[in-house]
């Protein structure tokens, strides 16, 4: 039979499986869940087609470097397909268990709380620590801070709350040495995992305890979620569109592992049955993440793990691009040497399931090298000549055309807007540099950096441009021009028309994805020292020489909250001419009375609205602040991306770079001046409050607490550009950073020096230009010299 009989019948196979694929597609748009898994069988069967004919048809043979290539790029795409085949079976049905009441229990038992932490804020563990006294729980909880740090401030904070301070000599094993240490001193049924920037939320017992009905089950697993925008978010600006790029595997796969009972333990937001822990000699050791080891240890006993969906803690995610790829770069590493440690493919007591997403979740972790594969493999033929596919345009309609159709359209039905397939592709390309390294490295056995702890909730005033991150990307791009310059201009018509039809097409996909990964690598300024959540409660606030007014919180963070209050017959904008609405507490329901100090205020036409900060919490009140602000809906984005089109991202970015960063509107009257000023910079030890000589003040000082300051440095000149009640700008010679404490001496202008903290930096003219804002306070600040 000649290929011409044959051609039209080979054309009723991509034709079906397009029709079929489409259709599905459309229809579940109108009835979500139609066809799922008819829309998986296909994509599946598609790709197995494609790569019989990958293997049997299209690897070049011209060249040895041909062969390489081509037999490379064949190899990547066949692990491709296992890591298809892991993912079609944990997506297949990703149905979540029932929710089991507390009340089901025969009996409540005890919980240990264990917050582990080595050198993170005061701070941040005093939110997390308020969240977990915040748990509501019938039975006895007990926390326990475990300090490997062993700092006083942190023995301070536990002494303030009630809770129980833990620290120890031998700081082997990092954080599950810690952890082990905390299990050999406590006594709990149920242990809780707690990293130090999770903040649980009231229900996170409730939601949760009530699994350990079953016997055999060894722990729960909560999603990691986080209230913070990742760099992908925050730098592409792009927050309202985006999800976390963790909530995909923290929300969804998770999930879908449940079914074979190989839920992987993350290391946070986790309940364990204590006799399994000491089953198995408790947390895993001599890896540099004992999370992912101790779970498998756990399931190879043949305990059972479970997986609740809800969100019931979040926490913060890294805050710089630098952070987020020494993170993942330490998730790649453990999780190789995990592997290396108790091989998933050898280690007793594993299902075949169990064995094969184990060994999927440490392939998965080689993706950098695939991504370079797929990268440079069309910029072989379009630079060097060397082709990586043989391959003409036709026989790409029937085998690669139905295949790559279809994985996109399984993958938008599997995902339901919460990924897409080319956000993938950015994440991927935006770590692949880093990662192939980190992986290719830690499987050669080269030396391992030491364990550090992922920095978060640290200011930053600055744009940056990180061109380390962006160098290989920025290589990539540049090769790909001179790739498409060499095929279209320096030698037209000298190549395969199917080859240049392939890798221009591969090359200008791999283009975009470079692109985003480029601005990703602008960082953008991080000035908000806490998170807000948009909140309904209601408040009253005193203001002087008015009284008691009624109002709304809008939105709450630890530190401060911005209020609404109502313009009435009686409280009208007239009193602003003569009355400073500046209040200087609230009654918050729920919390209860808070002084601090009024930062701005804005008069609208229906209320007057005021962003006031927050002095000194009580640790009750803390609790309260932190409730509020973890049963707020806003607290935590969903996980479904909404208008994230890579091109709208792009403009979004590229429109908010070049863009000036505007202040927020000023309530206070800026006084443009050019007097001199001394400035004296203060350490974290020399900040605090009388009763705090640990230094926790740093923290609160800006928010309005009497504070009493010493031991200044050397004090540097200063010119004063404008200043206000609120804070003032000034010109130094040395450059401050941000976060820092200062002391202001601004003669003539201010009768006693001024507590304040380091807002921005910016370069200007051979000197820096600071933003400071002051911690005003009743009391005076007194500066030792």
């Amino acid at each position: 039979m000649t290929q011409a009989v044959l051609w039209p019948w080979i054309l009723i196979y991509p034709a079906l499986v397009l029709i079929l694929t489409v259709g599905v597609w459309q229809a579940q748009r109108l009835r979500p869940g139609f066809g799922r898994r008819t829309l998986l069988t296909v994509s599946v069967g598609s790709a197995v087609i494609y790569l019989i004919w990958r293997v049997a048809f299209t690897i070049p043979t011209e060249t040895p470097a041909a062969m390489v290539v081509g037999i490379t790029l064949v190899a990547v795409e066949i692990i491709g397909l296992v890591q298809t085949l892991a993912f079609t079976a944990v997506v297949w049905s990703t149905t979540p268990p029932r929710p089991v009441p507390l009340s089901a229990l025969p009996s409540i038992p005890s919980v240990d709380v264990f917050i582990a932490t080595y050198n993170e804020p005061v701070s941040m563990l005093r939110t997390t620590v308020a969240g977990a006294l915040g748990m509501r729980y019938p039975g006895t909880v007990t926390i326990y801070l475990c300090d490997d740090g062993g700092r006083d401030a942190v023995g301070q904070l536990a002494a303030e709350f009630g809770v129980e301070h833990l620290t120890r000599e031998d700081h082997s094993h990092a954080k599950a040495g810690n952890l082990n240490n905390a299990l050999a001193v406590s006594h709990g049924e149920i242990v809780v995992t707690l990293d130090a920037d999770m903040i649980p939320r009231a229900n996170f017992l409730e939601a949760t305890v009530g699994h350990f009905i079953d016997d055999r089950l060894a722990f729960v697993q909560a999603p990691q979620a986080f209230y913070n925008q990742d760099p992908f978010q925050y730098n592409l600006f792009s927050g309202k569109a985006l999800p976390n790029e963790q909530d995909f595997f923290m929300r969804t796969l998770q999930s879908g592992k449940n079914r074979f009972n190989a839920v992987m333990y993350v290391g946070s937001n986790t309940l364990f049955r204590r006799t399994a822990l000491e089953k198995i000699g408790g947390f895993a050791t001599g890896v540099i993440t004992e999370d992912v080891a101790t779970g498998m240890l756990l399931q190879a006993e043949k305990y059972r793990a479970t997986f609740v969906p809800q969100v019931v803690a979040a926490g913060l995610a890294p805050e710089t691009l630098p952070d987020l790829l020494r993170q993942r770069d330490r998730w790649a590493r453990g999780n190789i040497q995990a592997a290396r440690k108790w091989n998933p493919l050898t280690w007793p007591g594993l299902t075949p399931m169990q064995r094969a997403l184990y060994v999927d979740g440490v392939i998965y972790w080689y993706f950098g090298v695939f991504k370079l594969v797929y990268v440079l493999a069309p910029l072989f033929f379009l630079i060097l000549g060397i082709p990586a596919v043989t391959a003409n345009l036709a026989s790409l309609a029937v085998f690669w055309l139905p295949f790559f159709v279809s994985s996109m359209l399984s993958f938008a039905v599997i995902a339901d807007r919460k990924r897409s397939f080319l956000w993938s592709h950015v994440y991927e390309l935006a770590m692949a540099p880093t990662l192939a390294v980190s992986t290719l490295a830690e499987t050669a056995g080269l030396k391992v950096s030491a364990f550090a702890v992922t920095p978060k909730g640290k200011l930053n005033s600055n744009r940056q441009f990180h061109w380390r991150i962006a160098l290989p990307h920025l290589v990539l791009l540049g090769l790909s021009v001179l790739g498409l310059v060499n095929v279209f201009v320096l030698n037209p018509g000298q190549f395969d028309r199917n080859s240049i039809v392939i890798s221009v097409f591969w090359t200008l996909y791999n283009m975009a994805g470079l692109a985003m990964a480029v601005l990703l690598c602008i960082e953008r300024p991080r000035v908000r020292a806490a998170e807000r959540a948009a909140v309904e409660c209601v408040i009253e606030a005193d203001l002087p020489g008015i009284g008691v007014i009624s109002g709304r919180a809008v939105d709450l963070s630890i530190g401060g909250a911005r209020i609404s209050l109502p313009w009435t017959d009686g409280f009208r904008p007239e009193l602003l001419a003569d009355v400073p609405l500046r209040p200087t507490s609230l009654s918050i329901d729920g919390v209860g009375a808070v002084t601090g100090q009024s930062r701005w205020v804005i008069a609208g036409d229906d209320s007057l609205t005021v962003g006031f900060a927050f002095g000194q919490l009580s640790a009750a009140q803390t609790v309260g602040i932190v409730g509020l602000i973890t049963a707020s809906a806003d607290w935590v984005r969903d996980d479904r991306e909404t208008g994230a089109g890579l091109a709208a991202s792009a403009g979004r970015a590229v429109a908010g770079t070049v863009r000036r960063v505007t202040a927020h509107a000023r309530a206070d009257v800026r006084v443009p001046t050019n007097a001199p000023a001394l400035v004296r910079l203060l350490s974290i030890q020399e900040v605090c409050l009388p009763d705090d000589p640990n230094g926790e003040g740093r923290h609160r000082a800006a928010a309005g607490t009497p504070v009493l300051v010493s031991h200044a440095s050397d004090a540097l000149e200063a010119a004063v550009v404008d200043y206000s009640f609120g804070g003032c700008r000034l010109r130094v010679g040395e450059r401050l950073e941000p976060g820092d404490f200062v002391s202001v001496e601004i003669p003539d202008r201010l009768e006693t020096p001024e507590l304040a903290q380091v807002r921005w930096v910016q370069r200007h003219r051979g000197s820096y230009r600071v933003g400071l804002s002051f911690g005003r306070s009743e009391a005076p600040v007194a500066v030792a010299s």
